[in-house]
């Protein structure tokens, strides 16, 4: 009886021990990587009158590693993300290079580790960049939403043409001023939007980011008398943000660095496997 009891006591030790060991185990079989993203956008961008058809912004979500957000920053950092140090960006060379070129502006250059998951678990990692514009801009965001909420009424005498709840231009021009005053507005990124790497059988990217520019723009030094007639006669226009998307997947080979880009803007990506240094006290 007395071995009997010295037994479940050495396993009542023994048993966490083994779990405490199988979950280090675990870990240790998840890969982690290095992500670094330098993004960049085109000065020399066509620049044209075309109407462009409105692009929401990316949706966030709940589970997201939003880099500005300490509290974010905290709980990524608890599932194995985590901010990487400007010592340890490996593009420096390569973004000295475009920062130096006239044809492309710097908007953001960061880099984190994360943990190879595949897609179901992998968190998207929240990136701002670029110029912050004032308040007197106003997304495009704003004016989706507006359309998406004001009914559609055929015109039978025109195929093409819809009647809104506003009567009139004045009427909705204040329909528009009220949305924009309840919209809570603190400033909008030029660069904003997720990236997502998982891995399964390879490592995948997930891009979803938007580049905001106005959606028509004043160049005092090219701009002629018919040109500044047609930009004063759309003055409102040039305080809307459109967004100009670069929403792909993209298979990525770790160690090769990747382009992907849109004719307003583009980015590198370079996604290297981490090797934790080993340390005496872990060897031993």
């Amino acid at each position: 009886m007395k071995h009997f009891i010295i037994c479940l006591y050495t396993l009542a030790w023994l048993l966490p021990a083994a779990a405490f060991a199988q979950t280090i185990a675990a870990d240790a079989e998840i890969p982690r990587y290095d992500v670094e993203v330098a993004i960049f956008k085109n000065i020399n961008a066509p620049k044209g009158r075309e109407f462009a058809l409105p692009v929401a912004s990316p949706s966030r979500g709940e589970n997201i590693f939003d880099m500005a957000s300490s509290s974010s920053v905290g709980k990524a950092k608890k599932l194995g993300y985590q901010i990487l140090p400007s010592s340890e960006l490996r593009l420096l060379d390569v973004v000295g290079r475009l920062v130096e070129s006239p044809r492309y502006e710097l908007l953001l250059h960061v880099a984190w580790r994360q943990p190879g998951m595949d897609l179901e678990n992998a968190i998207p990692v929240w990136l701002r960049g670029g110029r912050i514009y004032g308040k007197e801009y106003i997304s495009i965001d704003n004016q989706i939403e507006i359309m998406d909420s004001v009914p559609y009424v055929a015109d039978p005498g025109e195929e093409t043409s819809f009647q809104f709840d506003a009567q009139t231009p004045e009427a909705l021009e204040e329909q528009l001023q009220a949305q924009r005053d309840a919209i809570s507005h603190r400033g909008l990124y030029e660069l904003e939007g997720k990236i997502t790497v998982s891995l399964s059988r390879y490592l995948h990217a997930y891009v979803d980011l938007v580049f905001r520019s106005p959606r028509l723009t004043i160049d005092e030094e090219s701009t002629n008398a018919a040109q500044a007639e047609y930009l004063a006669a759309r003055a409102a226009d040039t305080h809307i943000l459109n967004n100009h998307l670069l929403k792909e997947h993209r298979r990525m080979r770790s160690k090769n660095l990747h382009y992907l880009d849109s004719p307003e803007f583009g980015m590198l990506i370079l996604i290297t496997p981490y090797e934790a240094p080993e340390t005496p006290a872990a060897a031993e």
